[in-house]
């Protein structure tokens, strides 16, 4: 029962396209498997209290 990390902190300087595109490739992964673990949980949590 965690919370979902993060975004993916975005360095104060020019950022060039293949290392943008790797930053939100990470930040859309970790986003993707919380809100997926977070929907099992309910689902689980839902099944169980019927």
């Amino acid at each position: 029962m965690k919370e979902c990390a993060d975004v993916v902190d975005v360095p104060h300087r020019f950022v060039p396209y293949d290392e943008a595109s790797r930053l939100w490739a990470i930040d859309r992964q970790n986003f993707g498997d919380c809100k997926r673990s977070n929907h099992a949980k309910i689902t689980t949590i839902k099944a169980l209290a019927r």
